[in-house]
C-alpha cells in the first residue's frame, strides 16, 4: 500500500471524546467507519434541543467518500433543521410524533424537501432523522420554491417478509418509486447474520434495540441501542446477537438494491416448504 490519509471525526461522542484517527486504506474504497455512539452532527443538521445528549448518532470521517447520508435520532418534541436541496426521511420508532402537518405512528416514515427550514416534531416519541444530500445533477430542479413536498408512507402498508424460519423479517418501508435513491426499511429478528458485501452499495444501520457485535471488515465493536454504523460498498461485515437478544433496526441501502435479498430467502424458504409437505 502506497499511502496512508488520516481521517477525523466530525461528529461529538456522547459518552467518551473522539479522537482523530490515521488509518492505511485501498485507495480505492472508502475508509470504515467504525460502530460509535455520537451527537448529531453540528450545524445545519439539528438545532439545540433539550434532549440532544441522548441522541447518539453515526461517525462520519472528512473522507469524501465519507457515507451519502447522515442520520441520527431525536426524541419528540424537538426541532430539526434540514439544509436547502436536502431530502429528509423522518422514520418514527416509538409513540405518536407530528410533522408538516402529519400525525405518525410506529412504522412511518416522512420523506420531504424543504428547501431549508425547520421541522417542528410534535407529540411524544423517538424518530431516525436521516439526512440526504442530493446529487448536484438534481438541485437546480429541487432547490425550486413548487419542488417543496413531504409524503408520508405508513409503516401498517409496508410489505413484510420473513425468513430463517420466522427468526428474521424486514418491512419495506418506504416504496422505491418515492424514494429510487435510497432504500429505507425496518429490520428484525434474533439471527446472526453472516460475513457479507454489497458491492456497490452502501448500507447504513441504525439500532433501535440491539445487543451483540458488528463486525467490519474484521475488525469488532459492540453495536447497542441508538447507535449508527455506515458500511462502505466492498467492505464485509456481519452481525452476531447476544444470546436472548434481538435486532430492531432501521435500515438504508444507498443505493436500493441489496435489500431484493430478502424476498429471495423468504421465496426459498417457502419453496423448500412446499417441496417437503408433497
Amino acid at each position: 500500500m502506497k499511502s496512508c490519509r488520516n481521517a477525523s471525526v466530525v461528529a461529538a461522542v456522547v459518552m467518551a471524546p473522539m479522537i482523530a484517527f490515521a488509518a492505511c486504506r485501498d485507495p480505492e474504497r472508502p475508509e470504515v467507519p467504525p460502530v460509535t455512539a455520537a451527537h448529531p452532527p453540528p450545524g445545519e443538521d439539528s438545532l439545540s434541543q433539550p434532549n440532544e445528549a441522548s441522541a447518539p448518532s453515526m461517525r462520519t470521517t472528512s473522507s469524501a467518500a465519507a457515507a451519502p447520508v447522515v442520520a441520527w435520532f431525536v426524541d419528540a418534541p424537538a426541532q430539526v433543521q434540514v439544509g436547502a436541496c436536502d431530502r429528509v426521511y423522518i422514520a418514527v420508532v416509538k409513540g405518536k410524533v407530528s410533522a408538516m402537518k402529519d400525525n405518525l405512528a410506529p412504522g412511518d416514515v416522512l420523506l420531504g424537501t424543504l428547501n431549508g427550514g425547520t421541522i417542528d416534531l410534535g407529540g411524544a416519541g423517538t424518530v431516525l432523522v436521516v439526512k440526504q444530500p442530493m446529487p448536484h445533477s438534481a438541485s437546480a430542479e429541487l432547490c425550486k420554491p413548487q419542488s417543496a413536498f413531504a409524503i408520508v408512507a405508513r409503516g401498517d402498508k409496508a410489505q413484510k417478509v420473513e425468513w430463517a424460519s420466522g427468526a428474521m423479517r424486514a418491512f419495506f418501508d418506504v416504496p422505491i418509486k418515492l424514494s429510487p435513491e435510497l432504500y429505507l426499511g425496518r429490520l428484525e429478528g434474533t439471527s446472526a447474520v453472516p460475513e457479507h458485501t454489497h458491492p456497490t452499495s452502501w448500507e447504513v444501520i441504525a439500532a433501535v434495540e440491539a445487543s451483540g457485535t458488528f463486525v467490519l471488515d474484521g475488525t469488532e465493536g459492540k453495536l447497542g441501542p441508538r447507535q449508527v454504523v455506515a458500511i462502505p460498498p466492498g467492505a464485509k461485515h456481519a452481525w452476531k446477537p447476544e444470546q436472548g437478544s434481538k435486532l430492531v433496526a432501521i435500515q438504508m441501502y444507498i443505493p436500493p438494491g441489496p435489500e431484493q435479498r430478502f424476498l429471495t430467502l423468504a421465496a426459498g424458504e417457502k419453496d423448500a416448504g412446499r417441496d417437503a409437505a408433497r
